[in-house]
């Protein structure tokens, strides 16, 4: 994980996850991404976890905490770029909290929901659902 004393900024480069907290967010046909995974409403911002030094354990730690407090099941987490969102507009902002360094906010969406479905269904396209791994 990131150092928390030292947070770099996102780069365009940057791997980004999105947990994945609905079944409802899943294509059953193909494993793939729907666009609500990655609607910000109600709030202004998107939530997500960025790759840069975490380990496939440490992620996956995250998207379990993150489910608990929510009182939700970790379905998976839709990985992409956060060059996905800068073509789009949206900015990517390191916001690291205090069990996760690592956390980012999406920002720059639209305030009207059929923009914000546009730009979701663009991301969610080039996502990669990736499913949690298997507990013993």
């Amino acid at each position: 994980m990131i150092d928390s004393s030292n947070v770099p900024q996102v780069a365009t480069d940057e791997t980004l996850a999105r947990y994945i907290l609905h079944s409802s967010h899943i294509r059953g046909s193909d494993r793939s991404v729907k666009p609500d995974a990655f609607i910000p409403h109600p709030y202004t911002d998107l939530s997500v976890t960025r790759h840069l030094l975490a380990s496939e354990s440490e992620l996956w730690g995250v998207g379990e905490r993150v489910a608990e407090v929510r009182s939700k099941m970790l379905y998976g987490r839709a990985d992409f770029s956060a060059a996905d969102c800068v073509v789009r507009r949206l900015n990517v902002e390191a916001a690291p909290l205090h069990d996760n360094p690592n956390h980012a906010n999406i920002r720059g969406w639209p305030a009207e929901k059929p923009l914000q479905k546009i730009i979701a269904q663009q991301v969610a396209a080039a996502a990669t659902f990736v499913e949690p791994p298997l507990t013993p």
